[in-house]
């Protein structure tokens, strides 16, 4: 029995599978790279323009808000992970301590909880992922000065907890600390925070 005519039709399937896998792949690393993030990026995540249209609604929530009171600032910006590999795009409310030379620098819970409530419900329409972190400002002297958020963080979540919809973390010895709304692929996250 001769198996000389399955050679051909073998090597012109592993030649068509081969060029599939090739397209599919490199229109995987081109989505990344049109919109000018690391080739290595999830491809169906939040796109430079997805979280530069955002900005402005969700400084606008907050601006209304007045969570800030007169004491912080809150300032929706660009953030991401890493953009050496994945980037993970998404909007980080830094809050910042609008006087640099108040001696007190802990972010109360009811500012963070307040935030939370103003930036979640239009992250979430939008489709973009937030987080409220700590942010800094510059003193006369040019020294970096920080709100401290991780009081506030463990006053409303504890110290860490993951989930599927946020993810809150907390380090007290160094005042450093951020809750994270998965916003982009969630609904009702502020539900699912306790804070609705």
């Amino acid at each position: 029995m001769s198996t000389g005519g399955r050679a051909p039709i073998r090597g012109a399937f592993a030649a068509v599978l081969a060029a599939t896998i090739a397209v599919v792949l490199s229109g995987c690393f081109m989505i990344p790279l049109a919109d000018g993030r690391s080739p290595f990026d999830d491809p169906f995540g939040s796109s430079e323009s997805d979280i530069e249209k955002a900005i402005p609604p969700i400084q606008a929530a907050l601006d209304d808000s007045g969570a800030g009171g007169g004491r912080w600032h809150l300032v929706a910006e660009s953030a991401s992970d890493n953009c050496e590999g994945p980037c993970n795009l998404y909007v980080a409310v830094r809050v910042e301590p609008a006087d640099v030379d108040d001696p007190d620098r802990w972010v109360p819970e009811e500012v963070l909880r307040e935030t939370l409530i103003a930036v979640v419900p239009v992250a979430e329409s939008q489709r973009v992922d937030v987080a409220v972190v700590s942010g800094y400002r510059k003193n006369e002297y040019g020294g970096l000065v920080s709100a401290e958020l991780s009081t506030a963080v463990e006053s409303l979540f504890g110290e860490r907890v993951r989930s599927d919809e946020f993810s809150a973390t907390s380090d007290e010895s160094y005042g450093d600390a951020e809750v994270h709304a998965f916003t982009r692929t969630h609904t009702n996250v502020l539900a699912s925070m306790g804070l609705d």
